[in-house]
């Protein structure tokens, strides 16, 4: 009996191993190949008491605001364009599929206040924080011809797209 319970933890410890490897190895191919992105900043205070430095981020949702996207799901495909390497919402749909040749998809998530795509707070080193005030966009990094809408968030960048900070 104790073996049996010590082989089926072991091979969830194995599973669990494996399940965050590959998470990891899919962000770092976001990072590495991955498509750069702006999305427009709206200002909000860099500043936590409890955690320190940082910036939450508001995008600019004003496109989506129509009643076309009102009905949309609480959770889906955030479909959007890329002019002059500038994130442009087009609309939000329930599948990660039917997207025409210049569209692109990221996940996204309704809260009861916001639109949210799963990076919304930028951390930095404490003593920054006039710095990240400059920030006009958040730099996205995300796969073109995935359909599953993963990204990762790579830097703030003021407003001629030059990365603020340190670049990594």
């Amino acid at each position: 009996m104790k073996e049996k319970i010590s082989l089926l933890l072991i091979f969830n410890l194995l599973l669990l191993f494996g399940i965050f490897t590959q998470a990891i190895i899919k962000k770092e191919s976001i990072q590495k190949d991955g498509r750069l992105v702006f999305l427009p900043l709206l200002p909000k205070d860099p500043r936590s008491l409890f955690q320190g430095d940082y910036m939450v981020l508001n995008y600019d949702w004003s496109l989506l605001e129509g009643e076309e996207n009102a009905g949309a799901p609480n959770r889906g495909c955030l479909v959007f364009q890329i002019q002059a390497d500038v994130f442009v919402p087009i609309r939000l749909q329930s599948s990660f599929g039917n997207l025409k040749a210049s569209e692109f998809c990221l996940q996204y998530y309704r809260s009861d206040y916001d639109l949210k795509i799963g990076a919304e707070s930028y951390f930095f080193q404490e003593g920054d924080a006039e710095l990240y005030m400059e920030a006009k966009y958040a730099g996205i990094r995300f796969l073109e011809g995935k359909t599953d809408g993963d990204k990762l968030l790579v830097g703030l960048y003021d407003k001629n797209k030059h990365r603020l900070g340190s670049s990594d």
